[in-house]
């Protein structure tokens, strides 16, 4: 279970640091445009964002020797992907719920319940 925590938590933070690191505005704007120095930060940017990337995905989908992971690793890798589940869930519901008119303060102390629980 912990690998599996361990690999989401991964994957997602080589989405948010490409999603960060690259240049979507420049995506738009014709080559011609760019001057060169704009032209070299994008490719930067680029090269950046899927260096990291894929130095993410590559360690999430590599597993760490047997002998490292004892039971601690396997509790602080089960705590920050339930964490990161619960975060995601609970913005999911606080945006459905916003919609519908409950009101907010009491699904902040649900919220705080809940994560309360989890730790």
């Amino acid at each position: 279970m912990a690998m599996a925590l361990r690999a989401f938590v991964l994957w997602l933070a080589a989405y948010i640091v490409f999603r960060m690191l690259f240049p979507f505005a420049v995506l738009g704007v014709r080559l011609a445009d760019l001057t060169v120095g704009q032209f070299l930060m994008a490719m930067l940017q680029v090269l950046s964002a899927a260096a990291a990337a894929a130095y993410l995905l590559l360690k999430g989908l590599r597993h760490p020797p047997l002998a490292d992971r004892d039971r601690v690793w396997c509790e602080r890798w089960s705590a920050i992907g339930f964490g990161v589940w619960a975060l995601l869930i609970g913005s999911v519901l606080l945006g459905l719920l916003e919609r519908k008119g409950i009101v907010l303060p009491w699904v902040r102390w649900v919220a705080i319940g809940v994560l309360s629980l989890l730790y």
